[in-house]
């Protein structure tokens, strides 16, 4: 017959037909539960994707997804050179200013509390007060001064906008409640 013939007869081949192999049966486990109806798919899925929470359940997990969002936000501000360099430069020394709350609350009472009772206080402790800020203001301004000689040298083209502003809130808080946390101690090399 022809060369693309279906009903090809082939006389060379053998007249033996050949074994086929034995096929071992698998055992299938069968399904666990019927396939779920498309509208019951659809809507497990919508399930996963945003569940139907109580309204309690609802805020708490706005918050938690707030919190969690202000904390990315507040790292990724919180790690430009400048402000590293600031608050370790801020947390190494001593600060005047971090003493200034407590001092001025002191000074306030004394004014509020005893000039009542001691008029003749009231004059010493307004001059006090004044006196301390002035120090306060010193303090401060040698604390940029000191500073802008330290960026120079260990961060020479990154920007100082708001850095003067953030340090004296770092040095204005008392150790202990400044976030983030100190990390080196006082009078430690950084």
């Amino acid at each position: 017959m022809g060369l693309f013939s279906p009903n090809k007869n082939n006389d060379s081949a053998p007249a033996q037909p050949a074994a086929e192999p034995q096929r071992v049966p698998t055992p299938t486990g069968g399904k666990s539960a019927p396939t779920p109806r498309r509208k019951d798919a659809e809507a497990a899925r919508r399930q996963r994707i945003n569940p139907q929470l109580s309204p309690k359940e609802a805020k708490a997990r706005a918050r938690q997804d707030a919190a969690a969002d202000r904390r990315k936000q507040t790292e990724a501000i919180d790690n430009v050179p400048g402000r590293k360099l600031m608050r370790a430069y801020v947390d190494t020394r001593f600060n005047l200013a971090e003493w200034a709350m407590p001092i001025l609350m002191v000074l306030l009472l004394l004014t509020l509390v005893v000039s009542p009772a001691v008029p003749v206080i009231i004059e010493p402790v307004t001059y006090a007060t004044w006196a301390f800020m002035l120090l306060v203001a010193f303090d401060i301004w040698r604390m940029w001064r000191g500073f802008k000689q330290l960026a120079a040298e260990r961060i020479p083209n990154e920007p100082l906008k708001g850095l003067l502003y953030y340090g004296f809130n770092r040095a204005l808080s008392l150790r202990r409640l400044r976030i983030p946390r100190p990390v080196l101690k006082r009078g430690d090399s950084f």
